[in-house]
């Protein structure tokens, strides 16, 4: 996969099968309106966001999407997050934010034994922050965190399960969307094998080919009908 430069986006979308019934059917953009980004390292690299921003502009030249704008910031957690969440999103008064987070609450820990501790602040945290946004009318995405190494079975994506679980129990509680970046790219590297190796660079931080996947699952909950996305490049 990592040697597709062309059609990248159709090679993803074939590996992820059907569309799942609950996404929007139709782009849920306005002209005018805008999203804030917020994450860590892997945001700040910013790859997913110009994807995005690219199949926008090629299948919707009319839509004038007034700001993307990407809050990243590399090493943070989501204990990190929150203390800036006022002024990085709240006062940016944005349509949507995404909220990409948790990769380093794992990562950067893994040398030591799961805490439940940790796990237990990080989805306060996050439940916080969907509180914050939606009080002041923002419409929240929250994505899922992605891998840790190229290996279903590696302890990092192991104890990411958890985390994932968290945010899947936050967007059902608080009605918000979710999108499972994680479910994605298992089901990626399961489904396309050695030839889907090449996600990342270093097991954590993306190359194209898993920018793109990334694009392609908020892409999908922003309502871009996969035929659109598989016809860019």
């Amino acid at each position: 996969m990592v040697q597709m430069t062309k059609g990248i986006f159709a090679v993803i979308l074939a590996l992820l099968g059907p569309r799942p019934a609950d996404l929007p059917d139709q782009l849920q953009l306005k002209s005018g309106d805008t999203l804030v980004a917020i994450g860590d390292s892997i945001t700040q690299q910013g790859g997913y966001l110009r994807d995005v921003d690219k199949v926008l502009a090629g299948q919707y030249p009319n839509l004038k999407i007034a700001k993307l704008i990407n809050k990243g910031i590399g090493g943070q957690k989501a204990e990190d997050l929150v203390k800036r969440f006022d002024k990085d999103v709240i006062r940016l008064k944005p349509t949507y934010v995404t909220i990409s987070i948790g990769i380093n609450d794992v990562w950067h820990r893994l040398a030591k034994p799961h805490d439940p501790q940790v796990l237990a602040e990080y989805r306060e945290n996050v439940a916080k922050m969907v509180d914050l946004a939606q009080v002041a009318g923002i419409r929240v995405i929250l994505l899922t965190p992605t891998i840790i190494d190229e290996d279903p079975g590696s302890e990092g994506n192991q104890r990411l399960a958890a985390y994932v679980e968290a945010e899947k129990q936050i967007a059902s509680e608080k009605q918000c969307q979710l999108v499972d970046l994680h479910g994605m790219f298992l089901t990626v590297l399961k489904r396309g094998g050695r030839a889907a190796r090449g996600l990342t660079k270093d097991g954590v931080h993306m190359n194209p080919p898993g920018d793109a996947l990334m694009a392609v699952g908020l892409l999908r909950a922003l309502g871009v009908p996969d035929a659109k996305i598989a016809a860019s490049h």
